[in-house]
């Protein structure tokens, strides 16, 4: 009796332990925005020294759905030609493509600044990368 009640000891022992899944990683999730041309957010985006005319970046994200849709949120601090600050949002959505780690989205055009396709890299863990508008995002 103690013979098995040490075997029985031994295999829960062996069955604990680490709890990292060996499971692949899905494409689909949240990414926040990291950088953008290389600058690290909050960032100035656009400045016309002319104007005074000003936005800057202060963050943005892009959600992968599992049904083949994207969304992605951006958020700016403006300023205008009087000197006026207001926040603006713009949320691009439309759906995305995968084949691999290569990522195809397709922005529905709102008369904002949606409306381009674009071609990412996922990393196949965390990092999304927009290599032609050199946007960086991670989760």
């Amino acid at each position: 009796m103690r013979r098995l009640a040490c075997t029985v000891l031994l295999l829960v022992a062996a069955g604990c332990g680490s709890d990292k899944s060996n499971a692949p990683k899905r494409i689909e999730g949240t990414y926040t925005m990291q950088s953008l041309g290389g600058q690290t957010l909050p960032m100035v985006y656009y400045n016309d020294a002319n104007t005074g005319e000003r936005a800057e970046l202060l963050s943005g994200s892009i959600t992968l759905n599992t049904d083949g849709t994207f969304s992605a949120p951006w958020s700016f601090r403006v300023t205008d030609t009087n000197g006026q600050v207001s926040p603006y949002q713009e949320t691009c959505t439309g759906p995305y493509t995968h084949s691999g780690n290569s990522i195809t989205i397709t922005e529905t055009n709102t008369g904002g600044f949606c409306g381009v396709t674009a071609d990412a890299q996922w990393d196949g863990n965390n990092t999304l990368t927009f290599p032609d508008e050199n946007i960086v995002y991670t989760r």
